[in-house]
């Protein structure tokens, strides 16, 4: 793959077309990721804009992937530009390898530390509790990943989530919490809620469970403020949001091994499933592409999930290459 297009891709210019080739380029083979992730650091870092390198706040640097436009005719070389570089290419390497991979197998939790930041991954199938270092607490779940700092500087405390968690965040009126997914940012001061932003899902969602927080999408800025028991749902096809009431503690029910479903489109369950119990589903008759599911898994063992999904709805399943086949009766 040519710089020039992956630069491009970096920066957001390219076409519908070419983002697929250049994803699918980078998941071919970790080399391809490391490429990619050098060419994105050193671009980060030659966009960086130093005043004060002893006043600048790298925790936001590495919490914060936002890339500004490169003016060429105004950029200046800065001796720190490859001292930045240097540091925050292992973060972006992982961030690529989080990705790229989401929603790939993942084998075992990982963890990823620097000098100043802590990545963390979970594989299907598990889920982690982790304190913050203001004392918040973050219960991660399946094939997700949050990367953080060691400690939390200047106004603000970011952390960066791909996947799905439940935050239970200190108040520090002084010092906003704020959590970035791929396309929007949930801002509070202190309060528990949800946050699912997978790769694959045609939804990000956030689920206020106590307190308030700010929604806010990256191209509007517009906040979209919760209280308890509502949730917004980011459509990643329109960029619309819209707001419903739910029962929060049924959203957050994951965290006790259970799954519940109120008319979920059957694309979407499997999904869920396939985080859970780390195997792939394929469904193949057309006709349950539109079929929307309701029922409540209990801490139950795949085979039971199975059984129960055909007792209670018109699927039939079997197991066929180590993947789940779904077909309607």
């Amino acid at each position: 793959m040519q710089e020039n297009n992956l630069l491009k891709y970096i920066k957001g210019e390219s076409n519908a077309e070419e983002k697929s080739a250049i994803i699918e380029w980078i998941r071919q083979d970790p080399e391809h990721q490391k490429q990619y992730a050098t060419l994105k650091a050193k671009y980060v870092a030659s966009t960086l804009d130093f005043v004060d390198s002893d006043s600048q706040d790298i925790q936001k640097a590495y919490t914060n992937f936002s890339v500004k436009r490169i003016d060429k005719k105004k950029q200046v070389y800065k001796p720190m530009t490859a001292v930045i570089a240097a540091v925050i290419l292992p973060l972006i390497i992982w961030q690529s390898y989080i990705y790229f991979n989401n929603d790939s197998v993942i084998v075992s939790t990982q963890e990823f530390v620097t000098d100043n930041i802590i990545g963390i991954t979970t594989e299907h199938g598990n889920q982690k509790t982790i304190t913050l270092p203001d004392g918040s607490t973050v219960t991660l779940n399946a094939g997700s990943s949050l990367s953080y700092p060691k400690e939390f500087i200047g106004t603000t405390r970011q952390v960066n989530l791909k996947g799905e968690a439940f935050f239970d965040v200190q108040k520090d009126v002084n010092k906003p919490f704020i959590v970035y997914t791929e396309h929007l940012k949930v801002k509070v001061l202190g309060t528990s809620f949800n946050v699912k932003s997978y790769a694959r899902d045609k939804n990000i969602e956030t689920t206020l469970v106590t307190g308030k927080v700010e929604v806010i999408q990256d191209i509007t800025e517009k906040p979209i403020i919760l209280i308890p028991s509502q949730r917004a749902i980011f459509n990643k096809e329109d960029s619309g949001i819209k707001v419903d009431r739910v029962d929060s503690e049924k959203i957050v029910a994951w965290r006790k091994g259970k799954l519940i479903f109120d008319k979920t489109p059957l694309q979407q369950v499997v999904l869920d499933l396939k985080r859970k119990y780390n195997v792939d589903f394929v469904i193949e008759s057309d006709s349950l592409l539109n079929y929307k599911y309701t029922g409540e898994f209990d801490n139950l063992d795949l085979d039971e999930v199975l059984k129960f999904l055909k007792l209670s709805s018109s699927i039939q399943y079997k197991y066929e290459n180590n993947k789940v086949m779904l077909n309607s009766e």
